[in-house]
Formats: C-alpha cells, structure tokens, sequence
C-alpha cells in the first residue's frame, strides 16, 4: 500500500514538473521583419502609439527590415521659412525593439519594459552584432 502511493506521488510529481516545463514562455530574442505591408504598417503604428502614446509615426517601408530596433525622434516644429520654433529641441529619441518570443512577434519599449503583440506581421530572430 506504501508502495502504490508512493509510486502515485512520484508519478504526480513528475507530471506537475513536465507541465510546468511545458509552460514557460521563452524569453523574448531580438528579431527583424520578413514582410512590410500598408496592413503591418498600421499595425506597427497601432502599437507604437499603445506603448509610448501620441499620434501615428512616419514609418520608412524598411523599419525593422535590418534592425531590431527602431529609434523614434520628435518632429521638431518650424516657421513658414522652415527655421526650427524655439530653437533645438533636447528631447532623446525614443528606442523600440521587434522581439520574437515563441513564434510570436512583439514591439517592445525598453525604458517602460512594455511590450505589444504584433498578430499581422512576420519576423524571424536577427543576429545581434556587438559593435
């Protein structure tokens, strides 16, 4: 009788520890995306506008094409002239990162530690290269 629950205890135990395995999530590896349509570019600006807020962003048709990641300036206001209003800004551009974690591509805003679900686009892991 020992014998038989202990044999049942072990077997629980070990199908607890192989479903816990089974549900980590990976961590999230630097990516790059495989396609650029009008859709993932609406897309990517949805998410940009989730994770730092204000209006839609003028994306190039190459963002994240050969880089994780993406660095967002402010539109500096100008004159009719075109001269910049009150001088030069000092605001840093704000850095994204296209992630891919399980399959699935995420935007990510590293100074928050937010990220987005990108459930249109397409993106493969990229070779990080130390400069």
């Amino acid at each position: 009788m020992k014998r038989r629950l202990l044999l049942s205890t072990s077997l629980l135990a070990g199908a607890c520890l192989l479903a816990g395995c089974k549900m980590t999530t990976a961590e999230p590896q630097p990516a790059r995306l495989t396609n650029m349509s009008p859709e993932i570019k609406a897309e990517l600006q949805q998410a940009i506008i989730e994770l730092i807020g204000g209006e839609k962003v003028k994306l190039a048709d190459t963002a994240f094409a050969d880089s994780h990641q993406l660095f967002i300036e402010r539109a500096i206001l100008r004159d009719p002239q075109g001269l910049p209003i009150m001088g030069r800004h000092s605001q840093p551009a704000i850095l994204l990162e296209l992630q891919q974690a399980d399959n699935q591509c995420l935007l990510s805003h590293p100074a928050s530690g937010r990220s987005v679900a990108l459930t249109k686009s397409n993106c493969q892991l990229s070779a990080v290269t130390s400069d």
